[in-house]
């Protein structure tokens, strides 16, 4: 019964992602949960399109959101890009001060070359922040090994956003 449930539930997530059935399907960010491994943290500020500040078991810690990238806002001795602003306010929009969130880490370092932290990040209502980013095209879908484990759903959500003509897709042509 085990074996069928798994199996029934890849069939589902497969679907999801390739949209079966007549036509393309949207594809869902609500297929990306938290792991079993999330921690809990609380949100001091947004720096910009893809990095904030977290407090974690007291500890203040700068986070970079995992899989995505936004324009440059606040990049020092670097021009703002086109719709840098646009995306930190998404992302402070979601992620207000004193927001509670889930963070997971991925397999590979912790941290990137800068020093901050890499997490994936859902608010307490389930929504995985960096697909909310990339599907309203605040962020681009990015790569960046071996942090991908979630690299499908949000190149998937990237073409959406960028067939839409969403957010930077449709502002930065």
């Amino acid at each position: 019964m085990r074996a069928r449930r798994g199996a029934l539930a890849w069939l589902l997530a497969v679907g999801v992602l390739v949209g079966c059935g007549g036509g393309e399907a949207d594809v869902d960010p609500a297929t990306a949960r938290p792991p079993s491994g999330a921690f809990s943290a609380v949100v001091e500020r947004v720096v910009d399109g893809d990095t904030l500040v977290a407090v974690r078991d007291g500890a203040r810690l700068r986070v970079r959101l995992i899989g995505i990238d936004a324009p440059e806002s606040v990049q020092p001795e670097a021009p703002v890009e086109c719709y840098g602003p646009e995306a930190a306010d998404a992302l402070a929009r979601l992620l207000p001060a004193g927001t509670a969130v889930r963070g997971a880490y991925e397999a590979g370092e912790p941290r990137d070359q800068y020093g901050r932290e890499l997490w994936d990040v859902w608010l307490t209502d389930g929504r995985f922040v960096q697909a909310e980013l990339v599907s309203t095209g605040a962020a681009r879908a990015r790569t960046y090994q071996p942090h991908d484990r979630y690299a499908d759903l949000l190149a998937a959500l990237g073409e959406q956003a960028e067939r839409r003509g969403a957010g930077l897709h449709g502002a930065c042509r």
